[in-house]
């Protein structure tokens, strides 16, 4: 269930198919399993039983930072719509793995440890979940499809060819760049982004002292 939700997404992923994809009839399926929504229990258990214990040192918070949002994009990787779970599913709260409260736990005590208020370290965690979430999903999966998504720029390129004497200096500039940088070079500078967002923060909280 969980290889075929990382590539199809969990609500395209009936009884048929995965019976088909292991090789035996729906009705063995049910020799193991109550009904689907059992199934589609065990796989959000089993992705989140896959997320990286992070190693967070507050006095190298940046490192920290930057070493699990990489340690957390490469798990997603592995079955990137599988992401999209908590829209295409309803997981019985018993489900939840404990890793997702503990590991969450732990990055929001580092953030409360360097100096971020509660509202604040919450706002890092929601930030941090964005920015891998959507790296995974709109980059990394589509990149591991073989799609050249680092050749993509503010519009394709055939919009400007139909327009040869718009005056759009800037985006014509940034189409003749393209590719700026690899994937994970991308990825380093989305991180970094996120990094700025918490010394803002950090400063932000000095000067109010």
């Amino acid at each position: 269930m969980l290889n075929l939700a990382g590539v199809h997404g969990f609500r395209a992923v009936t009884m048929r198919l995965l019976a088909d994809h292991l090789g035996v009839t729906v009705r063995a399926l049910y020799n193991y399993v109550d009904d689907r929504q059992e199934i589609v229990d065990r796989a959000s258990q089993l992705f989140a039983a896959e997320w990286p214990v992070p190693r967070l040192d507050p006095q190298a918070w940046e490192h920290s930072i930057a070493e699990y949002g990489t340690a957390l994009r490469a798990a997603y990787r592995r079955y990137p719509r599988a992401l999209l779970v908590s829209l295409d599913e309803q997981i019985r709260d018993p489900a939840v793995h404990p890793d997702r409260l503990t590991h969450t736990d732990a990055l929001l005590g580092m953030l409360r440890t360097i100096g971020l208020s509660v509202t604040e370290a919450q706002i890092v965690h929601r930030d941090l979940t964005i920015r891998v979430f959507g790296f995974v999903l709109l980059m990394d999966y589509r990149h591991d499809l073989g799609y050249p998504v680092m050749d993509n720029t503010p519009v394709p390129p055939h919009w400007l060819a139909a327009h040869p004497h718009l005056a759009v200096p800037h985006l014509r500039e940034a189409v003749a760049a393209a590719p700026l940088m690899s994937v994970d070079e991308a990825f380093d500078h989305t991180m970094y982004g996120l990094i700025i967002t918490v010394r803002d923060l950090l400063a932000a909280a000095q000067d109010a002292r």
